[in-house]
């Protein structure tokens, strides 16, 4: 597993939501940067995404949330996360 590139980090104003733009592929790692402890996650891609033939899911360990995607190629994602320190 790899890291996914962080594009962008959104300021959020909320102390239980993080939200970052990533440029992922299937299997990419993202470590919180707010939350010891991630409880809940959503993902949007960003791009077109057309040949993409199974949905997006996201994997949970603590501060890491993995991204699995068969097919997913360095195409841009919103992740926003839901957490606590």
């Amino acid at each position: 597993m790899t890291a996914a590139t962080v594009t962008e980090r959104l300021e959020v104003n909320d102390p239980v939501t993080e939200v970052v733009i990533l440029t992922a592929t299937d299997a990419d790692t993202y470590v919180s940067k707010k939350f010891g402890i991630v409880k809940g996650a959503q993902a949007t891609i960003m791009e077109d995404a057309g040949a993409l033939t199974i949905p997006l899911s996201l994997g949970i360990s603590g501060a890491t949330v993995t991204i699995n995607c068969t097919g997913l190629s360095a195409l841009k994602i919103c992740l926003t996360l839901y957490g606590r320190k």
